[in-house]
């Protein structure tokens, strides 16, 4: 015991020598040391396609992370921030979109309805799609874009 209270010993030598360190010490040691490891790892952050921006200026992107394949259908998480809110305030919508890479078609499963930029905070409006259809792309649309960069990314 020291006069600081409880404690343990550290060996700090081949020798029977022990240097005594206070709980507290000990603690605020380890404390600072996750700390500083836990800032060091690199946060986790989405990545995106190319932005394509239409003719109103809102910003398509499509989520590199979870795009999956079943054949020619690929599936990704599409997210739009508009240019000028809609009505309710909504700034962006994220929605579940297939693109269908050999017959150049696509429809959209789900879409989720944000109030801030970039999907961010809870969905004032989320829900799946009642029928979706396939729409067939004219060459040039914007959604052509979203496709070929989609067709692509998955089906190297």
């Amino acid at each position: 015991m020291t006069a600081a209270g409880p404690g343990f010993k550290l060996q700090n030598s081949s020798t029977n020598h022990y240097t005594e360190v206070s709980i507290t010490s000990a603690r605020s040691i380890l404390v600072s040391s996750l700390f500083a490891v836990c800032c060091a790892l690199p946060a986790h952050a989405i990545t995106y396609s190319p932005p394509v921006t239409d003719a109103e200026g809102n910003v398509y992107t499509i989520e590199k992370e979870g795009m999956t394949r079943k054949g020619y259908i690929v599936h990704a998480w599409q997210l739009v921030n508009l240019a000028t809110p809609k009505d309710g305030g909504v700034r962006s919508t994220r929605s579940l979109v297939e693109f269908n890479c050999r017959f150049r078609q696509t429809r959209t499963m789900w879409v989720s309805e944000h109030a801030e930029r970039d999907a961010g905070g809870e969905p004032t409006k989320s829900g799946q799609v009642d029928n979706p259809e396939w729409v067939t792309l004219e060459p040039g649309a914007l959604k052509e874009k979203l496709l070929d960069f989609s067709c692509s990314h998955i089906m190297r």
